[in-house]
């Protein structure tokens, strides 16, 4: 926890920058892209039709933990959810501070954006939370949903909807706590896609979001090495252009009325095959953010 309390000071000094300087806002505007629209015309929140599509083609391979092309995400995971699990116990610990290790997360509601073929979503299901998780990807949530039918314990709490944040803001629902990992990278539009998330966040709820930095290290590292060299990714995963600094997320949680109360990088050993929690944020890092009342 001191290694976040270290990250959260640097979080806060990246929200002053970003919010004095107007080149992160126009690079954050740069990623916009022409909305996509559906066969009913109908703009489909900040969805990216391109990236919906890449994800889908692969959908069959989510849960192929030891290799293809989410097998990264896996590996990640672990520490992923440990971030997630200490922000809320310490966040909420007058709601979870009766509960056991293994059902940590117990009277909280979730909503997890994005979630793929479900694997931050189940992590926290089975730590007893009441998640919802939704993707824009039909494809996605019905392995999603298929692979968490294997477990008859873990669909008592864990729910899954193809449907897009726009369309539950529309449908006024809202959540202890709302993550979106991996996935703001992907969208046409970060800042939008921010404000929608958060407006699904109930007032002094959390907000949880993990991205790739934009630096020559993530440059080198998330595509050259990763999608090029090592071939842990499949080439096009990512677009260098799209990714975030911690100071554009800390400056948009602000724009949608959250602040960045914790920040950590996450460190991959490819050696060992393992990740882990980090002050360093310079390629993969993870944001933990509070709405206001």
């Amino acid at each position: 926890r001191r290694l976040v309390a270290r990250c959260a000071t640097t979080a806060r000094a990246s929200t002053s920058a970003a919010a004095i300087d107007a080149s992160r806002a126009t690079r954050v505007r740069r990623h916009e892209t022409s909305a996509v629209k559906d066969d009913a015309g109908k703009l489909p929140g900040q969805v990216d039709a391109r990236e919906k599509a890449k994800f889908e083609a692969d959908a069959a391979l989510w849960w192929n933990e030891g290799e293809g092309p989410f097998a990264a995400l896996h590996a990640m995971n672990p520490v992923r959810v440990r971030f997630i699990r200490d922000g809320l116990v310490g966040q909420y610990g007058d709601v979870l501070g009766g509960n056991g290790p293994g059902a940590a997360l117990r009277g909280l509601k979730i909503l997890d954006v994005g979630c793929g073929g479900g694997i931050l979503a189940e992590s926290l299901a089975r730590l007893g939370a009441q998640v919802t998780a939704i993707d824009a990807g039909a494809a996605n949530i019905a392995i999603a949903r298929a692979h968490a039918e294997l477990d008859p314990d873990l669909v008592k709490n864990l729910k899954y909807e193809a449907v897009t944040a726009e369309e539950l803001v529309e449908r006024g629902e809202t959540f202890d706590c709302v993550t979106s990992l991996e996935v703001i990278e992907h969208v046409t539009d970060p800042l939008e896609f921010t404000k929608s998330i958060a407006k699904l966040v109930k007032p002094k709820g959390a907000l949880f979001v993990s991205t790739i930095n934009r630096t020559a290290r993530s440059f080198a590292f998330a595509i050259l090495a990763a999608e090029r060299v090592l071939g842990l990714v499949p080439p096009g995963t990512h677009q260098f252009s799209k990714f975030l600094t911690p100071g554009e997320i800390a400056m948009m949680a602000g724009h949608a009325n959250c602040e960045m109360v914790e920040l950590a990088g996450m460190v991959y050993d490819p050696l060992r095959n393992k990740w882990s929690l980090s002050s360093d944020t310079q390629i993969n890092f993870i944001a933990h953010c509070v709405k206001s009342s």
